[in-house]
Parts: structure tokens; sequence; C-alpha cells
């Protein structure tokens, strides 16, 4: 997903460039997504419309090979073939929005990272000081002390170098073995004890849920730049640990959206709470009205696939639970996103009218046959069906090749009717031949026996 954050990294930062807002400029994201997107869903459309115009002989094949699963699954193919039907074609829209709803996660964990212009090493190296400050002081306090504390004591103790007590210290790893563990460089040592001599009580701040999500400052260490940069809250005088060009940036980065902050992870007793609510609300509308629409212009495939119905209602509650459990700016995509495709699913069921839709197909339809004659490919399908034509012909070859073996022992004596090895396999040969010349009939392509 880190591969495709890249590219959708630099359409965020040209649609943030525009407004200045990243809330807002996940909106304008949103849009050019599902503008992108939307031939797939007319592409969608169509391929529904293609697939209840044959439902009918879909029926026919269920009850006919109802004992048989092999040859239903085989005709049903033949069947697709014929109309030239993907029956995973209506998956794709679906997935694609998928992709890039988790290929969004690190753009929403890292918007200085992929959206700013700041230099990358400059991010890391905040993004690093402030999970090693995270984890001291999840630990000191877990200790029942602070850094003051400590720092107080070391001076009572009599050591001239208070910050390299306070190094050797949390250097031991059979006392502080988290910090040991993840404090490990001398830079990183260096950065932190800066960070101290700043601001001795900065682990009272960090480690204080009020201000700071401790998931975040150890996992997204980069959300937790603008709590430090928050000039409404007292705490923003600890911004001066950060490295100058990262602090100003965040200072200025919008990472908001109507004063909510979108780096936070909404609770039940937050105002952010909002998000998951809208989010659950606008994807089970999106699932309702898809539905009514189902029923009325495809009443047949509406009575259809339980399953599908259920994976269908399954999404409103797949959106409640990523609202809750990643930062809200993904939260606000996911309402976006829901949002415009309700107002995606209205425009197609009222623009592309199932009798629109079915002359569409028939174009399709003809267009494709031409297209397959001209270029003479056949569809994955049709190589799927060539391919088992093959191997029925190998398998009725050698049936014939072990039955004929089995009886060399028995007919002897009778030499007309026993089968030498060159004139099987010269049979086997001529079955696949004809495996291939039918196919060859079938779809309308030259025939070489030689090949």
């Amino acid at each position: 997903m880190n591969i495709l954050a890249t590219p959708l990294g630099w359409i965020m930062k040209g649609c943030y460039a525009l407004v200045h807002n990243y809330g807002i400029a996940l909106l304008i994201f949103t849009v050019i997504t599902r503008l992108v997107t939307l031939p797939l869903q007319i592409k969608q459309q169509k391929s529904t419309a293609r697939m209840s115009m044959i439902q009918p002989e879909i029926q026919k094949l269920n009850k006919k090979y109802a004992k048989n699963k092999e040859k239903l699954n085989e005709e049903t193919m033949k069947l697709y073939s014929k109309e030239n039907i993907n029956p995973m074609a209506s998956c794709l829209p679906m997935i694609i929005t998928m992709v890039i709803l988790f290929s969004m996660i690190p753009v929403i964990y890292g918007p200085l990272t992929y959206v700013s212009d700041l230099d990358k090493d400059s991010v890391e190296k905040s993004n690093n000081l402030i999970t090693n400050l995270a984890t001291v002081s999840a630990e000191i306090k877990s200790k029942d002390t602070t850094i003051e504390k400590l720092l107080e004591d070391f001076e009572k103790d009599g050591e001239e170098d208070v910050y390299a007590a306070l190094r050797e210290t949390l250097d031991d790893k059979d006392n502080y073995p988290k910090t040991a563990k993840v404090v490990e460089s001398d830079s990183e040592w260096e950065a932190l004890i800066e960070a101290v001599k700043k601001h001795s009580d900065i682990d009272q701040f960090i480690t204080n849920e009020k201000y700071v999500s401790q998931n975040l400052a150890q996992s997204k260490p980069e959300l937790v730049t603008f709590d430090f940069v928050d000039k409404d809250k007292e705490n923003a005088k600890f911004a001066d640990i950060l490295p100058d060009d990262v602090r100003k940036e965040a200072e200025d980065f919008k990472y908001e959206f109507f004063g909510l902050s979108l780096g936070a992870i909404p609770t039940v007793k937050s105002p952010l709470l909002i998000i998951p609510v809208l989010s659950f609300v606008l994807q089970l509308a999106c699932t309702v009205v898809s539905q009514l629409f189902m029923k009325k212009n495809n009443p047949a495939a509406a009575s259809m696939g339980g399953g599908m119905k259920a994976m269908l209602f399954i999404m409103p509650f797949f959106s409640l639970w990523i609202s809750f459990a990643y930062p809200a700016g993904l939260g606000l995509y996911w309402i976006y996103s829901s949002l415009f495709a309700l107002l995606q699913t209205i425009f197609l069921n009222v623009v592309y009218t199932p009798e629109h839709v079915k002359e569409l197909v028939q174009k399709d339809i003809e267009k494709d046959k031409r297209k397959k004659k001209k270029s003479g490919k056949k569809s994955f399908i049709e190589k799927t069906l060539e391919a088992q034509e093959i191997v029925k012909a190998q398998k009725n070859g050698q049936t014939l090749s072990d039955k004929s073996s089995g009886s060399d022992k028995d007919e002897d004596e009778d030499s007309e009717k026993k089968l030498s090895k060159a004139e099987l396999k010269e049979l086997q040969r001529k079955k696949l031949n004809e495996a291939r010349k039918r196919m060859a009939e079938k779809y309308g392509d030259e025939y070489n026996e030689n090949e």
C-alpha cells in the first residue's frame, strides 16, 4: 500500500496547495478519484444488466444440472463466453475503492511526509524523537517517578552531570528494558537529552492522554507533531524540541476540519464521534438505496445472492469500525466516499435506466463481436474452456490407453484387436486435434493442424 501511497500523496499535495486545509483537500481528492472511477461504475452497471438478461438461462442450467456441479460450472462458463460476459467485472469498482482507501492510510498518518515539502530525513528525525520520548516517559511513569524527580535525586547524590547520569540510568537494560531497546544510537540519545534540558517536565506532557494519544505517540508519531504546535494549548511551549523546519511547517499546516484535529482517533466521548456516526449512516444509506434500485430494476437478481446481500450490509459496520480504529482523517475520507457513492448510485440508476442500459449493452455486444473478429484474440473464459476441452481429450486418450494396456494380457492371442503404442499415440493426437478444431470453429478462428 505504501507504493500506491506515494502517487496518492502527490494528488493530495496538489489538492492541499489549492485550499490549504487538509479536510477540504480530502474532499477534492475524493471528487477526483470518484470521477476517475465513474467509467468503471458505468461499466459495472452494464455488466449487471448483462447478467440480468441471462438470468433465465442461468436458472435453466441450475435446474438441468442440479446434481452435476462440474457440468453446471462448465455450461455456465460456456454461457458467459457466448454472451461475452465477465462475471467478476462488477467487483472491480469495489476492489479499486478498497485499494484507494487502504493506500490512503499512510497519507493520513503522514501528512508532513506525503503532502508537505519538508525533507523526509528531517521528518523522520522528528518522528524518532517523539517516539523515543513517548517510550522513555511511559517507562519512567511505570516506575512511579518523573524525569524531574530523577534529576533532583542525581543532584542530591552529588552527580556532576545529572544528564549523563540520566542517560546511564535509562540505558540500563535490566531496569529500563524498553528504553534501552528503542533508544540505541548516540544521536538519538543526544536529541532526547537536549529535549529534557529544555523541558524537564516534558514526560508529564507526553504521557497525558488529555493532550497526546499514547497509541499514536509510539506508533504514528507524525500526527502527534500537531499536538506539540497547537497554539490554543498552553503546552505549545514544548514545540521548540522539534527540528525548526518541522515545527514551522506543522504550525502552518491546517490538519483539521471545522476546528477538529484529523490526527486524533475518535472516541464516544469526543466531538469527533460525529465522524464514525456519519460514516455509518451514509454507508447504510448507500446500501439501502442500491438495494431499492436493484429490486425495482432487476427483481430476479435482487432475490438471489443472500451471501452477497449480507456482505453489502456488513460494509456500514466496517465503516463504523474503521472510523473508530484510525485517525479522524480516514473516517472523513470514508464519509466523502460514501456520500459520492450514494450520489453516483442515484445518478447511474436515474440516467442509466434498465431500458437505456439494454440498448447500450446491445451496442457493446455488437462492438465486442466486431472487435473480437478483427483481433482474433480469445477472452479469458474462452481460453479456460479451450484448456478444459484439451484436458478432457487427454484424459479420454489416457483412459483408452489404460484400458488397452490392461487388456493386453487377456488379448495376446487376438492380435487384430490389440493396439500398438504408436497407434495409441496417433489416436490421442487425433483427439487433441479434434478438440482444437471444435474450439476454433466455435469461436471463428483459423485452425492449423500442424501448430
